[in-house]
This record gives C-alpha cells, structure tokens and sequence, in this order.
C-alpha cells in the first residue's frame, strides 16, 4: 500500500514539474516574437520643453528644437496622443501650431509622442505691432520690454518658414518664449504693395492709407502696406478724394485714380498755433510761416516743422479739413541732437524725416535687373546705389512676373559704404512648388 501511495505522489509531482516548465518556456518565446511590449496611451520613457519646427500631418510627425541642446528631432503621433493647451484641457491637431512651445512625453526607441502640453513655462504674446528688432544685439523690444532671441530664432507665415528680415514694421505678429528670451515668432498680419496708376494730377499731394501710412505722393511708388481692407484718402490743391482698396499679403495691388473727381475750386483754412518756446520757427511744408497771425492753408495733409535752438526739432502731419483749427505744439529740450517725430491730428508713418550729412551709401548688388524702393520711393534698377539714411528702412524689390519682397534694414553707420545682397525673387507660378520643397524634413533621432 505504501508503495502505491509514493507511485501516486511521484507521478503527481511530475505533472506539476512538466506543467510549470512549460509556463517558464512559453512568456519568453512571446517576448522574442514581438521585440517589445506593445504600447499603451499614456506611456512614456522621456520628456522634454520643445518648439515644434514643423507639423507633417500627411505622415504623422512633429519635428522639435529641444532649446537647452539645440538639436532638431521628429516623432510620430496617433491617435492615442494626448494633446492639451496649458490648463490641461483637451485640444485637436488643428489647434497646435508650428511656433508653439511645449512640453512633451514619448516613447524615444519608437520615437512615437505619448503627449504634447503647451508649456505652462512659457508667454505668448498676440497682436504685436509695436516692436522693433535689432539684429546686431539679438534683441526684440516690444512696447517698453526687451527681450533676447538665439541664433536659432522660428519665423513664421502662412504655414513657411521665413528669415527675420521678412518682418516689416507693419506687421502684426504673435511671439512666443521663455522668461525674456523669444523662441519664435508668428507673423500673423503681414503686408502687400500698393502701386498708384494715373496719379499725375496727384503727384506733390498726399497719400494716407488708413491709419498706417501716410506720404507725399511721388511718380512710381510702391508702398508697402498692411494687408486689410481701407479708405485710401488723396490730397492736392486744396481738394481731396478717397477710394477703397484690398491688400493682400505679398501680393501688389494697382490702384487707377485718374477717374477721381478734379475740383477748381481750392479750399483754405485758417491754423492758429500755440508753441512752446514761442521763439520758435514754424515751416508748413518746408517754407517758413508767420503764426503770430492764423495761417491760411489749403485743405489736405501738410507736413509742419518746428524748431528753436536748444529744443529738439518736432515735425509733424497735419489735416487741414475745416475752416478752422487750433495747433499746440510743446517742445522738449535737445537731448543728444535726438529727433522728435510727433503727430497731432494725424497718424503718420514717416521714415525719412532725418537725413545723413555724410557721403556714405549703400548699394544693391543683388538681385540683378531688379526694381528698388525704399520706404515706398524709387530708387532705380538693381545694381544701384542711393545715399544713406539713418534709421530703420524697408527695401522692396521688383520684377514683373516675380513676387515681390521687402527686406527691413536698420542704418547706423552713416560714413562707411555698405553693399548688400539679397535672395532671387521667385516666380509668381512657381511659388506653390518652391513652398512644398522647403517643408521637405530631414528629420534627426530624438
């Protein structure tokens, strides 16, 4: 009996070594079929702070600029990718955008995103139009911050990716960054050109284009204009006219005023000026007038000019629309020769108020056979050479049958001459394939 019992349990024992054997044999023969353990949503063995580059959204990929180590590299996304603003609510695809900087999770030897949050490290800025960029220090000054940005600075519009001097001054732009460094840039609100056609009889008058611009009005202009719908008010001989326009971006609009009414007629009213020191000299459109008494001024824009030893020079644009009007201007003391451009009735862009005394110039090499303007005047056909002028000013380039460009350039040095080059224009057909080229990645391990 006690050898059947020991039979028995022998054979038990065998079953269960037999059984578990095959249990330790068959979880690494899984393992070696598939290579990995499938992912979950959710799941991740890496993190990062990032600006997204650039969105492929027919292949399924981000391609970031990790800013502490200045690399580029791509990851997948699906479905099971959380997507979030940086409240943590959920966001879509559509809302995530080339410029934004965020922070990511992912599964680095799969290179696929388990989650992309916009950073709650980071600021955005919207509807920027007062700013100004100086390339020599990398710095951006919006309103009365400054801020730095890195050699790897992301521009961009309308889906490209563009150059810093791309931006115009009349642009509206969205800025993104960490503490007081700016890591991309949007341009949200571009600009386009407007060219005049038959305009003789406007020529010496004035050209305000909304509350953007305003300019004498001289032969083949181009202006550069934020892109939007305006009233575009023309003025000369004491009469006006308005007609409207479309701007749209990089593209040039012709505008024919030749069909505008001419008045014989002239209008006149009187300005009555109260400046401060009264010892000052008051010039209407550079001619000398006498304010002791109301100065009698036909209707339209002027340029008025006040100066007085020891005070700054203030010049500025003025309506003249009604019979009478009262002008104050107070001037503040010289403070290291500095000029002061100030407006009263008017909003005026005007670029070319301070004039360089030296003999130092500045001449477009490049692009050959090219139309050149700057701030709007014609300069002549690339190479070319014009007189410098202190300042930041917009030089537009072009060529029939090419899109046109406007670069910004800031004029410091006013006694050395400088040569400068810029890129081919493209042809107007051939923009929609060189915009696919350029959005070709190749994309770096993570």
């Amino acid at each position: 009996m006690n050898k059947v019992i020991k039979l028995i349990c022998l054979l038990a024992l065998g079953f269960i070594l037999t059984g578990c054997g095959k249990s330790l044999e068959e979880e690494p023969q899984k393992e070696l079929e598939t290579g990995f353990i499938p992912a979950r949503a959710g799941m991740y063995d890496s993190a990062d702070t990032a600006v997204i580059k650039r969105i492929n959204k027919q292949e399924k990929t981000i391609t970031f600029f990790n800013i502490v180590r200045e690399r580029n590299y791509t990851l997948n996304y699906n479905g099971t990718t959380n997507l979030s603003d940086k409240y943590g609510s959920s966001v879509s695809m559509e809302q995530i955008n080339e410029g934004d900087i965020v922070d990511i999770t992912f599964l680095k030897e799969k290179k696929m995103l388990a989650s992309v949050q916009k950073s709650d490290s980071s600021f955005l800025l919207e509807n920027v139009a007062d700013f100004s960029i100086d390339e020599r220090t990398k710095e951006i000054s919006i309103g009365e911050d400054i801020y730095r940005y890195p050699e790897d600075l992301f521009i961009y519009s309308e889906g490209k990716q563009v150059e810093i001097m791309d931006i115009n001054r009349v642009d509206t732009l969205r800025v993104q960054g960490i503490g007081h460094t700016v890591y991309s840039i949007y341009i949200d609100k571009g600009h386009g050109y407007l060219r005049l056609k038959n305009d003789e009889y406007f020529l010496g008058g004035w050209i305000e284009v909304g509350q953007s611009l305003i300019k004498p009005i001289e032969e083949d202009m181009l202006l550069v204009v934020p892109e939007g719908k305006y009233d575009v008010l023309f003025s000369t001989k004491g009469i006006s006219a308005t007609k409207k326009v479309t701007i749209k971006r990089d593209k040039e609009t012709e505008l024919d005023i030749g069909d505008l009414k001419k008045e014989d007629v002239k209008k006149y009213g009187n300005l009555i000026f109260a400046v401060s020191p009264d010892n000052a000299a008051v010039y209407i459109d550079g001619e000398e007038v006498d304010i002791s008494a109301p100065v009698q001024t036909e209707y339209g824009i002027h340029q008025m000019m006040a100066k007085a030893d020891g005070y700054q020079t203030v010049i500025q644009y003025i309506k003249v629309g009604q019979e009478n009007a009262t002008i104050q201007v107070t001037m503040e003391k010289e403070n290291k020769n500095s000029v002061s451009s100030n407006t009263t009735e008017t909003t005026t862009v005007s670029s070319n108020d301070v004039t360089s005394a030296s003999g130092g110039k500045i001449t477009i090499d490049a692009p050959k056979g090219v139309e050149v303007y700057m701030d709007g005047s014609y300069i002549g056909i690339a190479p070319v050479s014009f007189k410098k002028t202190a300042g930041i000013h917009v030089i537009t380039l072009r060529l029939s049958g090419y899109e046109t460009r406007s670069y910004t350039i800031n004029i410091e040095n006013l006694v050395t001459n400088e040569n400068l080059s810029f890129s081919d224009l493209v042809e107007e057909e051939k923009t929609e394939e060189k915009s696919s080229e350029e959005n070709k990645e190749n994309p770096e391990n993570p």
